[in-house]
């Protein structure tokens, strides 16, 4: 059977150590501002408006610090927290922490992925089986800010197929938001062990079985704001397309002009900054 309803529950992983986008202070990656916003309190406020009414948040590193920061804010949706005391271990590990949260489909969010609300709209209207699991993908592949650091993977008819950073044979990107069942939970177990597990190898696993679907996400903008680069970029999306950029307050050919303008910029100065660093 498949469920089409949008989901009203979420879980966000937010338990690691996010070393790449330290700037020195001890403060959890989640609660680094973007354009005067906290990562995880944007990535609330998205869901909110998608009409989620319960997320879930696994903490671990610097957890306090994390929890008290967002208790801050004001939440319109009941937000409930999982510790993962094994937060050095891959992301499945932490989804496991709050494996109890996942009673049907729910949306799952990295508190490092800034997205549209459109990409969150195509994911809840998905009918995903009981014993499925999807992933938004994005197949503008030229139009991503970081490929060497996206994760790759490979779609066929609908069907996720393979799933990895280092995929070769590929033809969309994992955009970071996915629509679970306890399927996924399922599988995590049956991958699991004493160095832990990566959703990766939960999605793969689903994927052997013909049971891992890819729902396109169309011109809906995203970004993984793993990296100072990657952060800068966030905000130059943000100043150019509104708070939550949004793409509907773009012509699609207008929107497509401005990432594809912005982002290639953006790399080549990346780039740059790289080879001035090395030449020091």
């Amino acid at each position: 059977m498949k469920t089409r309803n949008s989901p009203q529950r979420a879980i966000i992983l937010a338990a690691g150590l996010g070393s790449r986008l330290s700037d020195g202070r001890p403060v959890p990656k989640p609660l680094r501002e973007v354009a005067g916003v906290p990562l995880i309190v944007r990535i609330i406020r998205g869901l909110e408006q998608g009409g989620v009414r319960e997320i879930g948040i696994v903490i671990g590193y610097l957890g306090d610090d994390l929890r008290n920061g967002l208790l801050e804010y004001e939440h319109r949706a009941k937000l409930s927290f999982f510790i993962n005391d094994e937060y050095e271990k891959p992301n499945g590990t932490s989804l496991l922490k709050a494996r109890d949260f996942v009673n049907g489909p729910t949306f799952l969010l990295m508190s490092d992925h800034l997205w549209s609300p459109e990409l969150l709209s195509s994911m809840g209207a998905y009918a995903v089986g009981e014993q499925e699991a999807a992933l938004g993908v994005d197949y503008r592949i030229d139009a991503c800010f970081d490929l060497d650091d996206a994760t790759k993977v490979q779609v066929e008819d609908g069907r996720i197929l393979r799933i990895g950073k280092q995929l070769e044979d590929y033809n969309a990107l994992d955009t970071g938001l996915f629509l679970i069942t306890p399927a996924l939970i399922e599988a995590l177990d049956a991958v699991n062990g004493p160095e832990g597990c990566s959703l990766s190898e939960g999605v793969a696993a689903l994927a052997s079985k013909g049971r891992m679907r890819g729902v396109d996400v169309g011109d809906a903008t995203w970004i993984d704001v793993d990296t100072p680069e990657a952060h800068a970029e966030a905000e130059r999306l943000i100043s150019v397309l509104g708070e939550e950029l949004e793409t509907r307050r773009h012509a699609s050919a207008e929107h497509s002009t401005v990432t594809r303008r912005v982002w290639p910029q953006a790399r080549a100065g990346r780039s740059a900054t790289i080879k001035k660093a090395q030449e020091r």
